[in-house]
């Protein structure tokens, strides 16, 4: 008889122990890490270049497959009417892809003056993302591998350089 306790005992431990590996964290499930891209906006990266003492940060963070959160802010920046991502390789000149300010060219642009700090954030999915001359919009996937791959750039009109006065291209932060 005190040998089939022990057997009793040893599968009830060999049991317990299968059931408290089954409940243990596991860090292998956690999370990737989202996908973010930044541009350095200048004057000097404009095309034709321009001279203008504003300077501006943009970055992007992919949410999930749905959507991009985005962060725009400037220095010196005077008189902002618009600004967009738009598709292009450095030196060329592209279509609008998707409108930042006014945030999917909804609302009227920043009041004229002297801007610093944060000029435009949000998050947009594909439904802001346009065709360009008259095409079909393409996917936020397709965003997405122009925006790592630096075929597409940002960029800030104001009243003073009608064509844009920053602009910088996107490239992959992680």
């Amino acid at each position: 008889m005190p040998h089939f306790a022990f057997r009793s005992t040893a599968l009830i431990v060999a049991l317990g122990s299968l059931a408290l590996g089954a409940c243990s964290d596991d860090d292998s499930t956690t999370a990737p890490t989202p996908e973010r891209f930044t541009a350095t906006l200048t004057g000097a990266n404009e095309v034709p270049a321009v001279t203008t003492s504003a300077t501006g940060t943009a970055t992007f963070t992919a949410v999930g497959d749905t959507a991009i959160a985005y962060t725009v802010s400037v220095n010196g920046l005077t008189g902002m009417t618009m600004g967009h991502i738009h598709a292009g390789a450095a030196g060329v000149n592209g279509g609008v892809l998707v409108w930042l300010a006014p945030p999917n060219g909804s609302a009227p642009a920043a009041p004229a003056g002297t801007q610093n700090g944060v000029i435009s954030s949000g998050q947009f999915n594909a439904s802001w993302i346009r065709g360009i001359g008259g095409a079909a919009p393409i996917s936020l996937d397709s965003l997405k591998s122009l925006l790592r791959s630096g075929n597409a750039y940002v960029n800030y009109h104001t009243s003073t350089f009608g064509g844009g006065e920053l602009r910088g291209q996107t490239v992959r932060a992680n």
